[in-house]
Order: structure tokens, then sequence, then C-alpha cells
């Protein structure tokens, strides 16, 4: 059925006069997300790598600089989105609910062009995990959120509260330097290491190893139902003269240099893995010094 023949339980108090009300102020809103990222005039200074997702943070500021609780309560009435989880590809999220809009409001739309926004859901999420590993590091075994824990004053005499803290799970201190002072601080510091060091413990010590086989797992990243919500990104490189990833990657894989700028995107790379499993890689970026490639399937490779 066309969504815009849907019926819903509450369209006794939402018509089309609503509708053209909420696709108008939504409209308004797009506007002001588009003309907050040249206004800005930073981005010209920022790393090429993350200029897509510094654009994103300012369409996420110039939508939240409103109160968007009436808005997001009258699309909900309608089944729509909130926006309230938007924040990986801010822009997609809105023309998403805009297109639906316009649907229900039975007029054609086109969105416009996005200038280099974070444009697929997919890739939103993923960039958001690079992010988040770069800054904070890869998330501890067993859950998939760090915990910043900002330091009281206390921290800074009290070594056994940043011990015990530490020991708990605490993956980031956050000091407010609007509180105590450098002297403080540093101390705060101090004691932090000191802990990091003490839970280190003593380094294991072994006798001669026989090499065995270097394997290198490519695994996307899953929800709790098993379905991809991140694919696996890994690095393609040239073995004669090999780059490190500029982002966190899944697998750097060192490639012969001819094949590899052979390679262009949007090709599919086949290939059986170690355990004879049929599988693929997606040339999703190409740069000077190596190639980015994606698959939503685990894979395990090896030498050779």
């Amino acid at each position: 059925m066309d969504i815009a023949q849907r019926k819903t339980a509450d369209e006794d108090n939402w018509g089309p006069t609503d509708i053209t009300d909420v696709l108008k102020e939504l409209t308004d809103v797009r506007a002001k997300m588009i003309a907050a990222a040249p206004m800005s005039g930073h981005l010209g200074g920022v790393n090429p790598h993350n200029r897509e997702s510094a654009r994103n943070l300012l369409h996420y500021l110039a939508l939240r600089r409103r109160d968007l609780r009436p808005l997001q309560l009258r699309l909900e009435a309608m089944g729509l989105s909130s926006l309230g989880r938007a924040e990986s590809h801010v822009l997609s999220s809105v023309d998403t609910v805009l297109e639906v809009l316009h649907l229900l409001a039975h007029r054609p739309w086109r969105p416009p062009l996005r200038d280099h926004a974070i444009s697929d859901f997919n890739r939103g999420h993923r960039l958001l995990a690079e992010n988040t590993d770069a800054l904070l590091g890869p998330a501890p075994a067993g859950r998939k959120v760090r915990i910043m824990v900002t330091m009281p004053s206390e921290a800074a005499d009290d070594y056994h509260l940043v011990y015990n803290l530490l020991k708990q799970g605490m993956d980031c201190m956050r000091i407010n330097c609007a509180h105590d002072n450098a002297a403080d601080w540093l101390c705060m510091i101090k004691n932090l290491r000191k802990a990091e060091k003490s839970l280190a413990g003593p380094k294991l010590r072994t006798g001669p190893l026989e090499p065995g086989p270097a394997v290198v797992r490519i695994r996307p990243l899953r929800n709790v139902y098993g379905r991809v919500i991140v694919p696996a990104r890994v690095w393609l490189t040239s073995k004669t003269s090999p780059r490190q990833p500029p982002s966190p990657a899944s697998a750097c894989l060192l490639t012969p240099p001819a094949w590899l700028s052979l390679l262009y995107k949007g090709e599919h790379v086949a290939f059986t893995d170690a355990r004879d499993s049929d599988r693929s890689l997606t040339i999703v970026e190409v740069t000077d010094h190596g190639c980015w490639a994606e698959t939503n399937k685990t894979a395990y490779i090896i030498p050779g």
C-alpha cells in the first residue's frame, strides 16, 4: 500500500493542513542546516578526512538551536521519526522525513544536493564508530559503551578513589577545569597514571614460541540480533611502500602495487578466505596511499 494511502489511529487529529504546516516547518529547519555549514567559516581548516563529520556536526548544531519538542510531538503523532537519534546522519534523517511528508501531502519532491553531507545511514554509523574508537579507544570486552567519569575535588588527594574507579571500568577521566586549580588537576593525572601502572600487573615472560599462521579476522559490527549495523572497513595498501590507514580500520591488508592501482570506487573484489568461504570486498574510496573497502560478512585472511 502506498504510504500516502495509509490510515493511522491518529488520523482524526491531523489532516492536510497539519501536514502542510509540519512540512513547511521542517523545510525551514533544513534550510537553516544547509546555511550553517558555509557560514561557519571553519570547515576549510578541518582535515579533509574529517570534513564530512565536521559538516554533519554543524548540521546537528543548527538542528538543535531551536526547540524541536513541538515539532517532534507532531511528527510522532503522524507515526514518523522524531529525529531524536539523528546524530550520525543528521541531514539524511531530515530528508527521509521530508520525503514521507511530501508523499503524505501528494507532492513530488527530490532532495536538493547535500553538498558532501553524510548521505548514507550506514556510512554515518561507521564514521561515528571510527571516530569513537580514535578518540576513546576500542570498546572494552562485554560492552559497547565507554565510561567517562568527571573527577571530584577529592581525586587530587585520594589515590584509592581514582584506583577504584579505574578498576571498576572507567575508560576516560574528565577534569572539569572550572573547578579546583592547576596543581589539583596535575595531582589527579598523577593518581591516574599511578593507578594505570598498578592495574597493569606483572609482565608475562615466555620462552621461545614456534611461529604460527598470521590470521587476520575481518568482522563487521552487529547488533544483539546479529544484524550488521556497521560494515567492516578494510585498508588496502601497497606491500612495497605500505602506508598507515588515515583512520581506524577493521584490518589492513598488503597488496601488490600494480593490482592496487587498478582498483576503482564501486568495484567488487571476490576472494576465498582461509575457511574456504566465498567473500567479497566493495571498494568505497580510492586515495593516493591506498584504498578503503567494506564487507558485511566475516572473513579470515592469511598470507598467500
